[in-house]
């Protein structure tokens, strides 16, 4: 007979690595669909932004667009936490102020280095006159949870743990546009263009899925040799006993 403890072992965990398995083959398929928007969405020339408002949704989920107008001077936002190859530094985000709407519009202008003091922001210099940005709209995913203060004040600049929206229009005194214009990376002011449309491939799940599974399988087939040998030894045992 098998172990009751590997039976138990086997029992509780089996269930929880195929789950794992079932789950990041539904995520593999999810991102697919992502992934053929993507090469969608970057076939198509840039539109004006003011056309993409009339937009709603996931419709407008990394849309070209063009927009034209200046960087505001003064409060810039800096996402922090940002690591670029093995380096600590922000994402810069500036508020922008287009010609043809009344709201300002958030660009993201890629990562900065960080200083080592932490209580100095790095410096960057932006264009003053009117410029036009070419981009795409990042998509409207959850904010991320954060411990501690997501927004602090420094040297007259924003140091936020997240970008949202609603709580940086009160602190801005102005509404913004409802979704963050990456901007394209020979754009003007953008610096280390590091913008991530997708966190994992739909490959990079389909193979997390394969090795849950394989793990299901290891489990299984070790119970199976383990329960083996207990049963041939257990013959043994008897057959040993028989004789005496």
């Amino acid at each position: 007979m098998p172990s009751w403890r590997l039976s138990l072992f086997v029992a509780a965990f089996l269930p929880l690595v195929l789950a794992l398995s079932l789950w990041q083959w539904n995520r593999a398929a999810e991102v697919a669909g992502e992934e053929a928007h993507l090469e969608q969405m970057q076939a198509l020339p840039p539109r004006p932004l003011a056309e993409a408002m009339a937009e709603a949704g996931a419709a407008v989920d990394l849309l070209p667009v063009s927009v034209e107008g200046h960087f505001v001077p003064g409060t810039r936002v800096w996402l922090d936490n940002r690591t670029w190859r093995g380096r600590a530094g922000y994402e810069l985000h500036v508020p922008f102020a287009a010609a043809d709407f009344d709201r300002l519009v958030l660009v993201n202008l890629g990562w900065v280095a960080g200083n080592v003091d932490r209580s100095v922001l790095p410096e960057v210099h932006l264009p003053a006159t009117r410029v036009v940005l070419t981009g795409q709209l990042a998509p409207d995913r959850p904010a991320p949870a954060v411990f501690g203060p997501v927004l602090e004040q420094l040297q007259g600049d924003l140091r936020v743990q997240r970008v949202d929206l609603d709580a940086l229009a009160d602190d801005l005194g102005s509404p913004l546009f409802e979704r963050v214009l990456v901007a394209d990376p020979a754009g003007p002011g953008v610096q280390t263009w590091n913008f991530r449309p997708l966190r994992l491939t739909s490959a990079r799940h389909r193979g997390y899925a394969l090795q849950w599974l394989g793990l299901g399988l290891v489990l299984v087939i070790g119970w199976c040799v383990v329960s083996f040998r207990r049963t041939d030894g257990s013959n043994g045992d008897d057959e040993h006993a028989d004789r005496i």
